[in-house]
């Protein structure tokens, strides 16, 4: 786990624990950190040292200060989750665009919306496992609207789902607040990506044993092609179920792959902790490429 987030979970338990109480932790919480291989970052993410914005992206809307900043457009987004998993959305004909807020003032997650030839998109926050997400494509502080993850004035998020490929000048993010809007034009980059067509994937092989004693290592071994003239990244999540907040529940999977290309990813998981129903665990993958594997675990069927 990187030690920025781990940082962040430690100044995090008072909202985990209030999680906890509402109901809303399960019990299999883990984590998206996992070597990857010269993975492509999103262009404009923001670095581990804050920075503040530009004044160019500051507006006054409805009496406050905003700044819509630091905004990327992917094909398929990560995302990660306070004291739960993390994981990968990579819907077919669908892409995402998310930026950094700021403001002055508390700002609603429906004020916001994408307009582009005519149309309009609501911001959504992608990704379902866990139980709060704190940051989509590299993007921290919780959705705007949302409960502050990182308390101080930092920065959250703002983002939308929308159709792929779009191709449009006039793509923007629209704020409107107290009888008033603003807008932000989305930078020319941003808008290539968006107009450009995506890489689609096919899995070739997803190789694990039949069994694995509890506490060994398990592992996993896959296979993908990219099954169009389009390079682009491999973006998949490994999830292994487990009984404890620790990050050995998901794993993310991250490659640049060339059009036509094939991707190859080897995982080591730890079983320790493993949850077993009856002695069998499920595997599952999910991103660009899905699919589950049954493992019996030899040991116990469930470890508190």
């Amino acid at each position: 786990m990187p030690s920025n987030r781990r940082e962040f979970l430690a100044g995090s338990l008072g909202l985990a624990a209030a999680l906890v109480t509402a109901g809303c932790i399960g019990d299999t919480p883990g984590n998206t950190d996992s070597p990857t291989d010269s993975p492509t970052e999103p262009k404009g993410s923001p670095s581990d040292t804050e920075v503040p914005p530009p004044a160019a992206s500051e507006r006054t809307v409805g009496g406050a200060t905003v700044a819509v900043f630091d905004v990327v457009a992917e094909k398929a987004v990560t995302y990660e989750s306070i004291m739960g998993s993390g994981g990968v959305v990579a819907p077919e004909g669908r892409q995402f665009v998310v930026a950094s807020v700021r403001s002055d003032a508390e700002l609603e997650t429906e004020a916001f919306s994408l307009r582009a030839g005519g149309e309009s998109w609501a911001a959504v926050d992608p990704g379902d496992e866990g139980a709060q997400n704190y940051a989509v494509a590299g993007h921290e502080g919780g959705i705007v609207g949302g409960p502050n993850l990182t308390g101080g004035d930092g920065p959250r998020y703002v983002a939308f789902e929308l159709d792929s490929p779009l191709d449009a000048d006039d793509v923007r993010i629209v704020l409107e607040r107290g009888g008033e809007s603003g807008e932000w034009e989305l930078p020319d980059d941003v808008r290539e990506t968006l107009a450009a067509s995506a890489p689609s994937f096919e899995l070739d092989s997803l190789s694990v044993p039949d069994s694995v004693d509890r506490g060994e290592t398990l592992e996993v071994e896959l296979t993908a092609t990219n099954t169009t003239e389009t390079a682009g990244r491999f973006l998949a999540a490994a999830y292994w179920p487990t009984r404890i907040a620790d990050d050995d529940e998901s794993h993310l999977i991250e490659r640049s792959v060339d059009a036509g290309g094939t991707v190859t990813a080897s995982l080591s998981i730890d079983t320790e902790y493993t949850h077993a129903d009856e002695g069998s665990a499920t595997l599952r993958l999910s991103g660009h490429v899905d699919a589950e594997r049954e493992i019996t675990v030899v040991g116990g069927t469930s470890t508190a």
